[in-house]
């Protein structure tokens, strides 16, 4: 039955990445993805829901087009698509060093509720052919479906306390701020030499990290030794045709940041009548970076958290105060 684990294996990390889909562009509809920044849980019960039920929903479609195809045998004990989804999902979620921002009750209700409803639904529905389309020719179902739209809307209504999520986030925040300064303190130390670009720096270095997590560097590191083709390689996601180690990358990816600064300044000392404020020069300097207003809006709230968090007696900003 080996084929019949890796067919159920594969749909299974199939899932994974369709949810993550899901999830991406479906903020309107509730649902929350794990971010590096603090968002309300506005919408807990759609948020379950998908969470939930979009693997339920997942393997019904998969057994009714498998039943459509004569594929019955790849039927057999299908809930296993989402022990292998939840399976991955941990599996994903330590190697990219998330854990820490996640809550785990929560995680553990998600995935027990997943494995109770995929049995039952399995046992109850999917393992008979006849039964894995829905049957709505009685009024007593159509009753009980506007019952359950109208719990549901009541019930999503309700906006949940985000203190657990806070919690994990700011130790997040310490624990990577704290580690890249030990591991890259002085490098970009000596490449900003100014607080605030520091400040930047480290919000770049942490916000990359986070979205480009060791496992997905090698695999960027592959592509460029089959390629040779320029990427953004190392920890701070330095673009270069040359291969660079995550100390090297900072280096670089610092020295990027000091020279559009010293750019900055020459261009105000040049034309002083000119207005130049600080969140524009920080603006240029993170865009000069990587492009995009998503990008710099959260590296501004990340830079903004480190500051309160890290540099509270720092009096030292891009541009010098003036009374």
């Amino acid at each position: 039955m080996i084929y019949l684990f890796f067919a159920h294996f594969s749909l299974g990390v199939i899932l994974f990445f369709l949810i993550n889909w899901i999830g991406r562009h479906s903020f309107s509809m509730g649902y929350m993805e794990i971010t590096l920044f603090i968002k309300d849980e506005e919408a807990p019960a759609i948020n379950y829901l998908i969470r939930v039920l979009s693997p339920i929903v997942y393997i019904i479609i998969v057994s009714s087009i498998l039943y459509l195809l004569n594929l019955d045998e790849y039927v057999y004990n299908i809930y296993f698509v989402n022990i292998y989804y939840i399976s991955f999902r941990l599996f994903f979620n330590i190697i990219t060093e998330r854990g820490p921002l996640l809550n785990w009750s929560k995680q553990i209700i998600y995935w027990v509720s997943i494995i109770l409803l995929s049995y039952l639904i399995y046992d109850k529905i999917i393992r008979h052919r006849e039964n894995v389309l829905p049957d709505f020719t009685t009024i007593a179902n159509e009753l009980w479906i506007i019952i359950l739209v109208f719990i549901f809307q009541i019930v999503n209504g309700v906006k949940l306390s985000n203190d657990g999520q806070v919690r994990r986030k700011e130790n997040y925040l310490t624990y990577k701020y704290s580690h890249f300064k030990k591991k890259f303190g002085t490098i970009i130390s000596e490449n900003t030499k100014n607080d605030a670009l520091e400040i930047t720096a480290y919000s770049i270095l942490i916000y990359e990290d986070f979205n480009r997590p060791l496992v997905a560097r090698w695999v960027e590191y592959l592509t460029f030794f089959l390629t040779r083709k320029k990427h953004s390689l190392g920890v701070m996601q330095f673009p270069t045709d040359k291969l660079v180690n995550d100390q090297q990358s900072v280096d670089l990816g610092t020295k990027k940041l000091r020279e559009k600064f010293d750019f900055i300044l020459k261009e105000i000392e040049e034309n002083p009548e000119v207005d130049y404020p600080e969140y524009k020069i920080e603006q240029d300097i993170i865009w000069h970076y990587n492009g995009g207003s998503r990008y710099y809006t959260e590296i501004m709230e990340l830079s903004s958290s480190i500051r309160s968090e890290f540099y509270s007696n720092s009096k030292e900003y891009l541009l010098p105060l003036t009374e």
